[in-house]
């Protein structure tokens, strides 16, 4: 399981003094405890995988801002943070991989009006492929075939 990673992946970055990926994981384990309070259960990997993209997310803020404010620092060590992060993101899949897999599922799921079905469509996506798509590329995509 995931978590199981993370954690012992912590433990190894405090023993070895790694400051900045202690500060990243710490910060990780925490949302998913808040999580595990959430839904009164543990978190899947799914939902363990959410919130690392959470974070990434939260992460390119900051550098964006870091960047626009010039300090260098504080930059190298969001970023260092971020990468520690997507280390444990699943690949994902490319718009090559992802329009095939759309395509798949319009034909499975004959569909034939995009406008109307997209919501099927989607439903189908996130059932099956839920952590290994970009879901900003899946919208570009289908967007590009209405």
């Amino acid at each position: 399981m995931l978590y199981e990673k993370l954690l012992e992946d912590y433990k190894i970055a405090m023993k070895e003094k790694q400051e900045v990926k202690k500060t990243a994981l710490n910060f990780v384990l925490a949302q998913i405890k808040n999580k595990k309070i959430e839904l009164q259960r543990d978190p899947n990997d799914d939902e363990i995988i959410a919130i690392l993209k959470k974070e990434v997310k939260a992460l390119n803020e900051a550098i964006w801002f870091l960047e626009k404010a010039n300090k260098p620092e504080e930059l190298s060590e969001e970023q260092e943070k971020k990468s520690i992060i997507e280390w444990y993101l699943p690949q994902m899949l490319d718009r090559e991989h992802t329009k095939t897999l759309i395509d798949e599922i319009i034909q499975k799921q004959w569909i034939t009006d995009l406008k109307t079905w997209r919501g099927i469509l989607m439903k189908e996506l996130m059932w099956a492929h839920r952590s290994e798509l970009d879901w900003a590329l899946v919208n570009e995509i289908i967007n590009s075939m209405l």
